[in-house]
């Protein structure tokens, strides 16, 4: 997990400040809301997702059709909005499939990626010259270099392009040249998980969902969390190399939490619900 996370840590630190308090602080907020709340505050969810993709078809249709792009985007959001309350069931179970399918995935990734990214030897760390992470390997290993190493190594993949996407795109490449032979696996292990995740909505749904919402929750604050700290010069994945396990243990810590509170909670009926008036003899 900690090669991954290091990963996105490389990609975002070139990123000005406003801009990752501008990522950092609405993840947060977001995560925070998914992680405790997910179940009891679905449909608004739900209903804000549908806006948001609604929006963004909107502002494709008036560069296709030459139309306003903000009326454009109004009517795609509401529409899309208005159908996705409608079919809130159906896009919960959709979404908890989804879910389980990428952090499968994701998962398989951050494993392997961890596998052959061994930890630094401390003849290394001292001369601190990067090696490839194994023969066979060209791909350098993010863990075995500091701070200024990633970001120059991040130029060289990227041919030192100047925009977020095309160094996000340079570093997805990297990425799955990493996984050099095992990139199957990477497939294998989503579909995996959409087909563990159909079944387990199927027989116990309310309880899926709950987990669903708990690590979606997780993750954001994670990514929250990283760019909020990278915003004030704190880099707070290399500051763990020392205690990587930290990252996964909390991760699966806070998404116990997450999913445990959320089942409690949903069992809770609300006061005018729990307060039956009584029937007149």
């Amino acid at each position: 997990m900690y090669e991954l996370l290091v990963r996105i840590e490389t990609l975002l630190v070139a990123l000005d400040r406003p801009v990752l308090l501008a990522i950092g602080v609405p993840a947060l907020l977001i995560g925070l809301v998914l992680w405790l709340g997910g179940t009891r505050y679905s449909t608004a969810i739900i209903g804000l997702l549908g806006a948001v993709v609604g929006s963004f078809l909107g502002l494709l249709v008036s560069q296709w059709f030459d139309l306003h792009p903000w009326l454009s985007m109004l009517v795609g959001a509401i529409v899309l909005a208005v159908a996705s309350i409608l079919l809130r069931n159906i896009l919960i179970l959709v979404l908890a499939v989804l879910v389980f399918s990428a952090v499968s995935g994701a998962g398989y990734i951050a494993v392997a990626l961890d596998r052959i990214a061994p930890a630094q030897p401390e003849a290394q760390a001292q001369t601190q010259t990067p090696t490839p992470t194994r023969p066979g390997f060209s791909v350098q290993s993010f863990s075995n270099m500091d701070t200024a190493q990633r970001l120059t190594y991040m130029k060289d993949i990227s041919q030192e392009a100047e925009t977020f996407e095309e160094r996000l795109k340079a570093l997805l490449s990297d990425t799955w040249n990493a996984l050099g032979t095992q990139g199957w696996m990477v497939v294998i292990a989503v579909v995996a998980g959409a087909v563990v995740g159909i079944l387990l909505v199927w027989y116990i749904a309310k309880v899926i969902i709950a987990l669903a919402y708990s690590v979606v929750g997780t993750a954001t604050l994670f990514l929250g969390a990283q760019a909020a700290l990278l915003s004030a010069g704190y880099h707070a994945v290399s500051s763990l190399d020392a205690h990587r396990l930290s990252l996964p243990i909390a991760f699966a810590s806070m998404t116990g939490i997450g999913w445990v509170w959320q089942l409690l909670s949903s069992r809770r009926k609300p006061k005018h619900e729990a307060a039956e008036p009584k029937k007149d003899e």
